[in-house]
């Protein structure tokens, strides 16, 4: 009897595996409202909260503008390891720039900031190599700022600034990423004309207020944002992206969670930072800096700013 009824239950697991797919892949409303930065630079948030509680944090960057240029942490002078580990806004301070996100996989992950880390996959920076190209495909950005996604085997002719990622989630406007696990995860895409760079951060690990995504979702929000090419850089406790304030100091637009602590930094060995001209008055952007605790209704977490 149970061999006779099985038939009939099929088509039932079919619609729902066919449900399951369309709603891991439906297209997410990207974000409407974008906000000057820098010159060239706009940021952009939302929050939804279907398939699940998420808050996402985009900035737009124009590869035209004047001023621009990209920079991947640099070689440690000594040659211990690659890099020298720092916090996303640490990186920003110390090297003068106006936006930066954390960038490629490292190891180990250290609790205090300025020992050495090793870098996996191909890290570029001001035309050095700092770090050898692995499997792992990555964004790379010539001196005159045109940029693609680009999988191994490298050419690096005129490469100026590398950043490795886990993976390709968006290829020629198909979504390629993996309805895996939900983390907080951080991407960079590239419009199809090349003439804009998305970078983004979507929250995570944190229940009720943003719950991470798959890398097919990463995929799909790059998408929306426009992009047409997409990479899921390193994610997890290390996703950060900061920009510069009008006091010259770090501003971190998303809320990074270490170690389970919303609103650490994670003590990162890669990152990619922006410098660009500034805006007169600074960043302008219509929400004050303690948004984010506001949107959580907690006390300033220490260690946010």
């Amino acid at each position: 009897m149970n061999n006779l009824a099985l038939p009939r239950r099929l088509p039932a697991l079919v619609y729902l595996a066919l449900y399951l797919a369309a709603a891991s892949s439906a297209q997410p409303p990207g974000i409407t409202e974008w906000h000057p930065a820098f010159v060239g630079i706009e940021y952009g948030r939302t929050a939804v909260e279907d398939p699940r509680p998420l808050r996402v944090h985009a900035l737009r960057i124009d590869l035209k503008a004047p001023g621009l240029s990209f920079l991947a942490t640099p070689r440690r002078a000594d040659g211990q390891m690659h890099t020298t580990g720092m916090t996303t806004g640490t990186f920003l301070s110390a090297y003068g720039l106006q936006a930066a996100i954390n960038g490629a996989p490292f190891g180990p992950i250290h609790r205090d900031e300025g020992k050495p880390v090793n870098v996996v996959g191909l890290t570029v920076s001001e035309g050095v190599q700092v770090s050898p190209p692995t499997d792992l495909p990555a964004l790379v950005i010539t001196r005159t700022n045109e940029a693609r996604i680009a999988e191994p085997p490298f050419d690096l002719k005129d490469v100026h600034t590398a950043v490795a990622g886990f993976g390709v989630v968006l290829r020629r406007g198909e979504i390629v990423g993996k309805d895996d696990a939900l983390h907080p995860r951080t991407a960079a895409g590239i419009s199809q004309d090349g003439r804009t760079l998305y970078l983004m951060v979507i929250d995570g690990r944190q229940p009720g207020y943003s719950e991470g995504v798959t890398t097919a979702e990463v995929g799909a929000w790059l998408r929306a944002l426009g992009a047409w090419d997409g990479i899921n850089l390193d994610g997890g406790g290390t996703s950060t992206m900061v920009i510069e304030d009008a006091r010259r100091t770090p501003w971190i637009l998303n809320l990074p969670i270490h170690a389970n602590m919303p609103g650490w930094q994670r003590v990162a060995g890669s990152h990619l930072g922006i410098r660009a001209r500034r805006l007169r008055g600074g960043p302008r952007i219509p929400i004050a800096q303690s948004a984010i605790e506001a949107d959580l209704g907690l006390f300033c977490v220490a260690g946010l700013r």
